[in-house]
C-alpha cells in the first residue's frame, strides 16, 4: 500500500497511526497538496490527502473511508472501531470531535 500525504495533516496522521497499529506495511509518499498536486492527481482527481493506493491498484479517498477499510481488513477482533451498535457510534463520535476545532 502507498499512503500519500504529509504527516502535518491530521487526516494523514490518523491513517498512518492506524496502519502502524495494525502492523500493515505501507510506503509513504509525503506529497503536498500545494507543491505536488499533479502527482497526487494521478491517483486522486481531487488532489486531496490522505490517499491510500492499495496493492490491487484501487485507490481509497478520505480518511474516514480509509479507516473503515482498514478496520474491515483487520477483522472484528483487531478492528479499532466496533463494526456496529452503540460502541461504534460512540467511537465515531469521538473521531468526529477529534477532527473538530472547538472555539470558545
Amino acid at each position: 500500500m502507498i499512503l500519500i500525504g504529509q504527516y502535518d495533516s491530521p487526516f494523514v496522521r490518523r491513517v498512518a497511526i492506524a496502519l502502524s497499529l495494525y502492523g500493515m506495511v505501507y510506503e509513504h509518499r509525503p506529497w503536498s497538496t500545494f507543491g505536488d498536486a499533479g502527482k497526487i492527481a494521478a491517483f486522486n482527481p481531487l488532489s486531496r490527502v490522505p490517499t491510500l493506493v492499495l496493492d490491487s491498484g484501487d485507490v481509497l479517498l478520505e480518511s474516514a473511508s480509509i479507516l473503515n477499510y482498514l478496520d474491515e481488513e483487520a477483522g472484528d477482533t483487531h478492528a479499532l472501531i466496533a463494526s456496529r451498535g452503540a460502541k461504534r457510534q460512540q467511537a465515531l463520535k469521538v473521531c468526529a470531535l477529534g477532527r473538530t476545532r472547538l472555539s470558545r
